[in-house]
């Protein structure tokens, strides 16, 4: 009997849920995607994305770009480059460390102390092991020596296989064909350090770059700086350079060149009249001052001298005594006091009380008054230094003679809110924007500048003295010179500036600087005349500038005597002045520190000592 078997079941096809048709669609879907993609990136982009590939194994070991050039306005050439053989050492590309440090140091005559101190310590950074070197700067090139000798480059060329690693080059150094010369003007260069990294490396800066550190150097170092190039290689995914490949080199862009208003000539004349000055009041004592010379109808900064200066070739050449000296002294030579020593000003600040005087109506130019010597400052007595006055006088000889006592009467008049207006109009109290870096504002008091100062209230007899540059007001040289502009020009304050183009490497202008003007005083035409024609008399019997006049050569001034340490300690000298007094070619303030003496005896001499020697007098 044969074994029961079960009926075959009938199998019917059934349609698949709809989830199972979205899903395979789906899929279908994604995989044509990636087809069309994979398409794409192999057969339309593949050249793009190879040549990417290619340049993400690709590293530059980096050579500065020359800076651009800085010229004056007529031409002359003041900081510019030259070619330098240095030594740079590639952390990555190092085998042994000690024997190639010993090797060089053999080779170039450097210690191996210093090439180690150079090594571990730069950029502002203390590397402790040279693991952390090669692992943040793994490509470099770090600069172990400069300027190298031609015999030197010779021997070290030699043995260059011997030291892998070890790179010459010949890269450009800044040079200042002038020495120190204009060296508060044009800056220095310098390592990039770690601050100036940490701000600067979103626009493509480097731990290895130059850059500028003061003056226009630093001012326009987006402009100078150029685009580096240097020497390709190739890595591999660990970072390991790839021995035999090779790639052309990529060819540095130098960097925009700067045209300054500056005058070489007048500027040299400055710095010389300036030092000498300083020598011969000092008598052996180290005396510090500044000079600036401004053409009074665009701005422009035709002069600026700081004594005491540096040399910006130290800096560019690492002459580190040199550099150490400037750091430490006490005289402060990388100090610019054209821009930034804010002192009173002595009577110098009469150009503007006077101008505020007359305009605001609280007296007239030809209104005779009796000047004593002496103005009651609301209980405060306050006295000229010349005992007993003028006597009967006007606007006109009482600003030649700078009589104390007849501008305590006009700042008595004005009061200390219309005094502030006019001081604020004329640019004090805010920086001018010169276009260098380090400008100081200067000081107006305020009676909460007072209170948080003092713990005293600003008191309505402090106009006296503020009115004739005493006190806790406070201009620098610059300011000063840019006052005695608007005096000059009718009462428009210009923005100073230094730079008037920048040029491509070919010559293009890629930006001219315009002239600009911070506002118009409103001061009187009839009150900046009778300014003009006070300081007009500044070296006739009176004056108190007299004895100085230069012959054929009329000139305007007003002289400034500030004292300091109330009254115990030295004084501070000031002189503005301008010439020929018709038609000015320049305004000058010359400023000295300390000095002792007046201003008349010791910063009107040296502003005396430009004018002759520029304008060919005797």
């Amino acid at each position: 009997m044969m074994p029961h078997r079960p009926a075959r079941r009938r199998i019917s096809w059934e349609r698949p849920p709809l989830r199972i048709v979205v899903f395979a669609t789906s899929m279908l879907l994604a995989l044509l995607v990636l087809v069309a993609r994979l398409a794409t990136i192999q057969l339309v982009n593949g050249a793009t994305y190879r040549a990417a590939a290619l340049e993400n194994q690709i590293r530059l070991i980096r050579v500065a770009a020359p800076r651009g050039l800085i010229y004056d306005r007529h031409g002359i050439v003041l900081a510019r480059n030259r070619p330098s053989f240095v030594v740079g050492l590639i952390p990555s590309e190092i085998a042994d460390l000690p024997r190639e440090i010993a090797l060089l140091s053999q080779t170039v005559g450097v210690p191996e102390g210093t090439l180690m101190r150079r090594l571990f310590h730069h950029h502002g950074i203390d590397y402790t092991s040279f693991a952390q070197i090669a692992a943040n700067e793994p490509y470099g090139p770090i600069i172990l020596a400069v300027d190298l000798p031609v015999p030197t480059v010779a021997q070290l060329s030699e043995i260059l296989t011997d030291l892998p690693g070890i790179d010459l080059e010949a890269q450009p150094i800044r040079d200042y064909p002038y020495g120190a010369f204009g060296s508060h003007i044009i800056g220095y260069v310098g390592e990039i350090s770690a601050g100036e990294y940490a701000r600067l490396r979103r626009l493509g800066y480097t731990q290895n770059d130059v850059v500028g550190k003061d003056g226009l150097e630093a001012q326009y170092d987006g402009y100078l700086r150029g685009q580096p190039g240097g020497e390709r290689i190739e890595v591999d995914a660990s970072g390991q350079v790839v021995r035999g490949a090779e790639f052309p080199q990529k060819p540095a862009i130098p960097g925009d060149a700067l045209v300054t208003s500056i005058d070489w000539r007048l500027q040299r004349i400055v710095e010389e009249a300036l030092v000498q000055g300083l020598q011969s009041w000092g008598r052996g004592r180290p005396l510090t001052g500044a000079a600036v010379a401004e053409d009074p109808y665009t701005g422009e900064i035709l002069a600026l001298a700081s004594a005491p200066n540096f040399d910006p070739n130290d800096f560019s050449e690492q002459r580190s005594a040199s550099v150490e000296q400037y750091l430490t002294s006490p005289l402060e030579p990388l100090f610019d006091r054209a821009i930034a020593a804010a002192t009173p000003t002595g009577s110098t600040f009469k150009m503007v009380t006077g101008s505020a005087a007359l305009t605001e109506g609280v007296i007239g130019a030809n209104q005779v008054v009796y000047d004593s010597g002496a103005w009651n400052c609301g209980g405060y007595l306050a006295r000229d230094i010349a005992a007993g006055g003028l006597g009967d006088t006007t606007f006109v000889p009482a600003l030649a003679a700078s009589s104390d006592g007849y501008f305590y009467r006009l700042s008595w008049y004005l009061g200390n809110a219309r005094l502030r207006k006019w001081a604020l109009l004329f640019g004090l109290d805010h920086v001018t924007g010169v276009d260098l870096p380090g400008e100081g504002r200067g000081n107006w008091p305020t009676n909460a500048w007072m209170e948080r100062n003092y713990g005293v209230p600003l008191e309505p007899s402090d106009v006296c003295s503020l009115g004739i540059g005493q006190g806790a007001m406070q201009a620098t040289p610059l300011q000063m010179t840019n006052v005695a502009s608007a005096v000059i020009n009718g009462g428009t304050l210009y923005q100073p500036h230094v730079v008037t183009e920048i040029r491509s490497p070919s010559g293009a202008v890629v930006r001219r600087i315009p002239v600009r003007i911070i506002r118009e005083i409103p001061a009187s035409q009839a009150a900046l005349a009778a300014v003009r024609a006070g300081m007009a008399r500044v070296t006739d019997p009176g004056g108190t500038a007299y004895g100085l006049a230069i012959a054929g050569l009329p000139y305007s001034g007003k002289t400034g005597t500030v004292e300091t340490a109330g009254g115990r300690g030295p004084n501070t000298t000031w002189f503005i002045c301008w010439a020929p007094t018709d038609h000015p070619r320049f305004a000058l303030a010359v400023y000295v520190d300390r000095s002792g003496g007046y201003g008349a005896n010791v910063a009107a001499p040296i502003a005396r000592a430009i004018l002759v020697k520029y304008f060919g007098k005797k």
